[in-house]
């Protein structure tokens, strides 16, 4: 992304208030993949790890019920530090198309949404990035409450 986009993402989305900060006692997560048994009610249809990515990436499918209806795609960065996972939150939000994103409480160190089609947030030095990827509109905050809930699970000191 460039400078002048960077400049503008920070100042609309309020960076300064919390790039690099937070995970106060939490520890950095170095080993993490979704083995399809996290989401009750859901299957792991395909999974990809970029691993050559910087940072490198994990893309998972998830489908409940017919895979042509209800679809979700489930993305996650593992950084090397807070402050990176911040400037991948950054390079994320550069790739939403919408004016309409939002801060959010209550999900993860910084988290953003799209109405209830899109979370997106980091935990410690994690970036999810949760959305719908089939017709059927589906309420994406619980999985995301899930998928939190491990990460903290997972940097508890």
């Amino acid at each position: 992304m460039d400078a002048n986009h960077r400049q503008y993402l920070e100042r609309r989305h309020a960076a300064s208030e919390w790039h690099g900060r937070g995970a106060a006692g939490r520890r950095l997560i170095t080993d993490f993949g979704l083995s399809g048994s996290e989401l009750s009610g859901w299957t792991l249809l395909s999974t990809r790890r970029e691993e050559r990515a910087t940072p490198p990436a994990i893309r998972t499918l998830w489908h409940r019920g017919d895979p042509a209806i209800e679809l979700l795609s489930i993305d996650i960065w593992v950084c090397v530090s807070i402050s990176a996972a911040h400037d991948q939150l950054l390079e994320v939000l550069a790739n939403v198309q919408s004016d309409a994103v939002q801060r959010r409480e209550g999900l993860g160190d910084v988290a953003f949404r799209l109405g209830n089609t899109m979370a997106l947030f980091v935990r410690v030095n994690v970036v999810a990035l949760i959305r719908n990827g089939g017709p059927r509109t589906v309420d994406v905050d619980p999985i995301a409450r899930v998928i939190d809930e491990l990460l903290v699970r997972l940097s508890e000191p």
